[in-house]
């Protein structure tokens, strides 16, 4: 297929699926929610269970995070807004029996429509990065909480996965906290974690990129476009260090003709320190270490607001 086509085959994949929303929350209002591995799994179980019970929404890809969720949905805005009631009801539930004080308050969905294929491209990849910008033992291709993982990863197709039925139906019971497990005969398992492409629509996700190689490059060179999606959003990171650091040399080049980051002067280092910083969200930290800009004269150029959490 010509550019094109596959273009076109894309949109038509998105005219037909749609509407589609982001739907987060702000993790700087909420307190850690998932605190362990086994509260991740059992969150990502939740979410599944409440998306299959439901069915009226469908999930393209996702991301717990401690403190916040991503996710990128197709369906009213009303359902959307009802898939996510139904998922926090459960967690509600899921901690309540394990003895876990949670203050649910703060926990509220804002949502987003998405009116472009371009867009939806690059919400999807943003929310399979957000871990990973965060997490230095994590790519988006490898943090288990969330639809990245799964995305072009021919090797899915191989895992071992089970059935409710193979699980066994009190077993199945046990995993996903429900006892009408004849409706979740949708849902795999791989051991005691829910198998993600049996309630989440990565087929769906994939048809919105021309190919594998298209989605990786958009993963690691849209931070531009990451950007505008950020301030939206109101999150704090989005780029990681290294991602940093090449945007430093790329604007050192272009806007003062010098090739090494040591070489600027102490007011070229301000002036990029800024642009980082407020465009990019660089964090004081990250800018000492790339600009090597003394701690003082960073916190005089940007200090904390009241109350603000790193």
């Amino acid at each position: 297929m010509t550019f094109n086509e596959r273009e076109r085959e894309c949109q038509r994949v998105f005219d037909e699926n749609g509407p589609f929303w982001h739907l987060y929350t702000d993790g700087t209002v909420m307190q850690n929610i998932f605190c362990s591995d086994e509260e991740m799994k059992k969150g990502m179980m939740a979410l599944a269970v409440a998306a299959v019970l439901f069915g009226k929404v469908k999930l393209i890809t996702f991301e717990l995070m401690s403190n916040h969720v991503h996710m990128i949905l197709s369906g009213t805005q009303d359902d959307c807004l009802e898939l996510f009631a139904r998922f926090k009801q459960r967690l509600k539930g899921v901690f309540r029996s394990i003895g876990r004080v949670v203050d649910w308050e703060s926990f509220q969905p804002d949502t987003i429509r998405i009116e472009s294929l371009k867009s939806l491209r690059n919400e999807i990849i943003y929310v399979n990065r957000n871990a990973y910008v965060v997490r230095a033992d994590y790519t988006p291709f490898s943090y288990p909480w969330g639809g990245g993982w799964a995305y072009f990863t021919p090797v899915i197709s191989k895992l071992p996965v089970k059935t409710v039925k193979e699980v066994g139906f009190n077993r199945s019971r046990e995993l996903t906290g429900c006892r009408d497990v004849a409706r979740l005969t949708q849902l795999r398992f791989l051991d005691d974690l829910v198998f993600i492409p049996s309630f989440c629509s990565i087929d769906i996700g994939e048809s919105l990129f021309h190919d594998a190689k298209t989605y990786f490059y958009s993963l690691t060179r849209n931070i531009e476009a990451f950007s505008e999606i950020a301030a939206r959003l109101k999150d704090k990171v989005f780029a990681t260090q290294n991602e940093l650091y090449a945007i430093a040399f790329e604007m050192a080049a272009k806007e003062f003709d010098v090739r090494q980051l040591n070489l600027l002067s102490p007011e070229q280092k301000i002036t990029l320190a800024k642009e980082l910083h407020y465009k990019y969200n660089a964090t004081i930290q990250q800018l000492r270490r790339i600009l090597n800009l003394d701690i003082n004269i960073l916190t005089q150029l940007f200090p904390s607001p009241p109350n603000y959490r790193p």
